[in-house]
């Protein structure tokens, strides 16, 4: 059985001679691993359709430990970010988050789309906020969107002064529930709002937020930090980006 899916490459681990094993987050089936047979030969007509962060329509066959790819054919390649090493990085790390945040062969088309669009701003050379974006809509299409309008130890409405992001809790509590959240932190009443925009807006409105760089460093801190504490696991790409 065969079938036909837009994919884009996470991953990509040499077997053998001529092989490879790839990761490939796909519209149709989520996140699948797949070996690409004589990849590496030199007259492979499967080679340089199936680099990291390629975004390419496949044909794939059910095979009986590996699904096989029998054709694929690039859509985009994503070639200025590939010559950025930070904006290289970067999608590393959103690779990352996918490969270790999601289960095989679970459809995810609002998170597909998601880093589709991460991935041409990152072309594009725009990466204000786009990580923290990239964190907080994967979030919150995982089932884990954080409660930004009310205190989520008390229910009231959220007032614009003092309020805490909790991490254990996920979401803002107000300054009265404060002390019995000992991991929350100090959140600004701007750095609420960008946050309730990411989850309103497209990537292509958030650019346009005028921001300075504390604003920016809190809404990094603070998403990151959300991300980790929800994987509860290491992202090793993480620590390029903090180089």
């Amino acid at each position: 059985m065969t079938f036909k899916t837009k994919g884009i490459i996470l991953k990509r681990t040499n077997l053998g001679e001529a092989d490879r094993i790839l990761t490939i987050f796909t519209e149709k089936q989520g996140k699948i691993k797949a070996i690409a047979k004589g990849i590496r030969k030199t007259l492979s007509r499967l080679a340089g359709h199936l680099e990291p962060f390629c975004l390419v329509n496949l044909q794939i066959a059910e095979g009986r430990n590996l699904d096989i790819v029998t054709e694929a054919e690039t859509i985009k390649c994503f070639i200025k970010l590939r010559g950025n090493l930070r904006a290289t990085h970067q999608a590393y790390y959103l690779a990352e988050i996918i490969e270790k945040m999601t289960a095989e062969g679970e459809k995810h088309l609002a998170i597909f789309d998601l880093l589709e669009q991460v991935l041409e701003h990152l072309d594009n050379g725009k990466n204000k906020l786009l990580l923290s974006y990239f964190e907080i809509n994967f979030l919150a299409e995982s089932g884990f969107a954080p409660e930004l309008y009310k205190c989520i130890s008390c229910g009231r409405k959220l007032q614009p002064d003092e309020n805490y992001f909790s991490f254990r809790q996920g979401g803002i509590v107000c300054a009265r529930c404060f002390k019995a959240n000992f991991d929350a932190k100090k959140i600004t009443a701007r750095a609420v709002k960008i946050l309730r925009l990411f989850l309103k807006q497209r990537i292509s409105v958030i650019q346009k937020i005028q921001t300075d760089k504390k604003l920016v460093q809190e809404i990094e801190e603070i998403a990151s930090t959300y991300i980790e504490h929800i994987a509860q696991k290491e992202f090793k790409s993480k620590r390029f980006l903090e180089k």
